[in-house]
C-alpha cells in the first residue's frame, strides 16, 4: 500500500471522527453517569472500539436513567481546577464539605470518562496510535488518582463522625443509665431508712406497753377497774359543771341572732316607710303642677 493511499484512509477516519463527536459525547456521557451510580459499563469500550473501522454504522446508546452530560457542562467540568486544589489534604472539616466533596468527584469522574473516550477516539487517526492511547491512559489514571484521594478523605471523615456520634450517643445512654442507678440506689437507701424508723418506733411503742403492763402487774384487776370508773365519773362531773356555762353561751349566741334579725327587719320598715313618704310628695307636687295652670 503506497503513502497517498494510506493518507487518504486516515482522511476519511478522521471525517468520520468529527461527524460522530457529537454522538459520541452523548454516549459516553450516559456511560460515564451510568457508572458514577455503580451501574455495569462495559458496554462504552466495545462501542469505541466498534466505530474505529471508518464507515461503520454507530451503535445505539444503551438505556440508562441518567440524563447525558451537555457540552457546556462538559466544558465546565474539564475548565475548573483539579479537585485537590479545590480541595486539598486536610481542608475536609464537616460533613457539608465532605458531601461537597464527594458530590464533585463523581463529576470529576464523569468527565474524566468522557474525556478518555473523547482521547481514545482522537488517538485511532494518529499514525502511533500506541503511544497516544498510552498517554491518555496515563493522564485518566493521574485524574482518577486525584479524585480517590478527595474520596478517601471525604469518606473517612464521614465514617469518623458516624464513629463520633455514636460514641457520643453511647456516652449520653452511660450517662443517663449512671444516673438512674444511682437514682434508684437513693430512693432504695430512703426506702430502707424509712422501714427501719418504722421498726423501731414499733419497738418503741411494744416497749412502752410492755413496761405500762409489767407496772400494773402488781395491781389487782378490780382496783384498775375502779380506777377507770373514778376517771370516767371525774370526766363527767367536769362536763355537767360547764353545762350551765355551755347554756348560757347558747342563749346568749340565741339572743344575738333574734336581735340581728329584729334590727334587719326595723331596717327594711324604716325603709319601706320613706320610700312611701317620697312617692307621697312626688305624687302633690305633680298634682299641684297640675291644678295651679287650671287656676290660671
Amino acid at each position: 500500500m503506497d503513502k497517498n493511499h494510506m493518507q487518504g484512509l486516515f482522511a476519511d477516519a478522521k471525517g468520520v471522527t468529527s461527524s460522530l463527536c457529537g454522538l459520541m459525547l452523548a454516549l459516553a456521557s450516559a456511560a460515564c453517569a451510568a457508572q458514577a451510580q455503580g451501574t455495569a459499563t462495559a458496554g462504552a469500550p466495545s462501542a469505541v472500539a466498534a466505530t474505529t473501522t471508518p464507515g461503520a454504522t454507530a451503535p445505539a446508546a444503551p438505556a440508562t436513567t441518567a440524563a447525558p452530560m451537555s457540552r457546556e457542562r462538559f466544558d465546565e467540568l474539564e475548565a475548573r481546577a483539579p479537585i485537590t486544589t479545590r480541595f486539598p489534604a486536610g481542608s475536609i472539616k464537616s460533613d457539608e464539605v465532605a458531601q461537597q466533596a464527594l458530590d464533585q468527584a463523581a463529576e470529576d469522574r464523569q468527565a474524566v470518562e468522557l474525556r478518555y473516550i473523547l482521547d481514545q477516539r482522537a488517538c485511532y487517526p494518529k499514525f502511533l496510535v500506541a503511544d497516544c492511547l498510552e498517554a491518555a491512559r496515563d493522564r485518566k489514571r493521574l485524574a482518577e488518582k486525584r479524585i480517590k484521594q478527595v474520596e478517601y478523605e471525604a469518606k473517612v471523615f464521614q465514617r469518623q463522625t458516624t464513629v463520633d456520634d455514636r460514641d457520643r450517643s453511647l456516652a449520653e445512654q452511660r450517662a443517663k443509665d449512671e444516673q438512674d442507678a444511682a437514682r434508684r440506689l437513693q430512693e432504695q437507701k430512703e426506702k430502707e431508712a424509712s422501714s427501719a424508723r418504722k421498726v423501731q418506733e414499733s419497738n418503741a411503742k411494744n416497749q412502752e406497753v410492755q413496761q405500762r403492763i409489767d407496772q400494773n402487774k402488781d395491781v389487782p384487776a378490780d382496783y384498775r377497774v375502779r380506777q377507770h370508773e373514778a376517771e370516767v365519773r371525774r370526766q363527767q362531773a367536769e362536763e355537767a359543771a360547764r353545762a350551765p356555762e355551755r347554756a348560757a353561751n347558747a342563749a346568749q349566741r340565741q339572743r344575738r341572732i333574734q336581735e340581728a334579725e329584729e334590727h334587719r327587719l326595723e331596717v327594711e320598715r324604716k325603709k319601706a316607710e320613706n320610700e312611701r313618704e317620697r312617692a307621697a310628695r312626688k305624687k302633690n307636687q305633680q298634682d299641684s303642677q297640675t291644678t295651679a295652670p287650671a287656676a290660671r
